[in-house]
């Protein structure tokens, strides 16, 4: 890639594992790294008690890059690695829940779970009057007729892609991505699951996209 190039985008990744073994015990080089090809700022995830206090303690060090401030990861995966569908819906309820009390943005995932994870946010938003906090669905991999439904959803509403979209099974998400306004797009590098060989920038408007979507993730974590 042109190194010249490339670090004069700002850009936002929405989605960095850095509590993950794999990544964890050299986080400083790789918030340099990614700072030195234009990676302004960083949100880290947290899917475990222990992975949360990881990531609130790295945020402490790097204040202007990390950042907290939302809840999640939340949501539901009908994977076969992953819990029993019902304990899931009944952590996840409990987690809307507390971010619409608290009113604090979710980080939310969902594979397989469309159907109850859609009802399980409707039952939220019945119980909050009809509230419910910004939402993003980080590294969306489902249908069209999914991601319509998010959309329609509104403007609070916003969608994750990640390198997916590069990837064989990910074809259809570049013929999808049309859908999303501009407005309501994030980046994500969901490192370092989404990672793929022979990894090339396609020669379009990057640096429209890293401005839009930089300003659309601090928009919605309200930086």
């Amino acid at each position: 890639m042109d190194q010249t190039l490339d670090s004069k985008l700002e850009l936002f990744d929405f989605d960095c594992n850095l509590t993950h073994k794999d990544l964890c015990h050299n986080v400083k080089a790789l918030i340099q790294q990614a700072r030195a090809v234009g990676v302004m700022e960083m949100v880290i995830p947290g899917a475990t008690i222990e992975e949360s206090q990881q990531a609130i303690e790295l945020c402490r060090q790097y204040p202007t890059q990390l950042f907290p401030t939302a809840g999640g990861e939340c949501g539901l995966d009908y994977s076969l690695s992953f819990p029993a569908p019902e304990v899931q819906k009944k952590w996840f309820a409990e987690q809307l829940a507390m971010a619409c009390a608290l009113k604090k943005p979710l980080f939310l995932h969902e594979r397989l779970a469309h159907d109850d994870f859609i009802q399980l946010i409707d039952e939220a938003i019945m119980n909050f009057d009809g509230y419910f906090p910004p939402a993003v669905v980080h590294c969306f991999t489902g249908n069209e007729d999914e991601l319509k439904a998010y959309i329609a959803r509104g403007d609070n509403w916003y969608i994750g892609v990640t390198g997916f979209i590069c990837k064989k099974q990910g074809a259809a998400l570049k013929q999808m991505v049309k859908h999303v306004p501009r407005h309501r797009l994030v980046l994500e590098t969901d490192a370092p699951y989404m990672g793929f060989p022979n990894c090339r920038r396609a020669e379009s408007s990057e640096k429209e996209i890293a401005r839009i979507t930089r300003a659309n993730a601090r928009r919605f974590l309200r930086l």
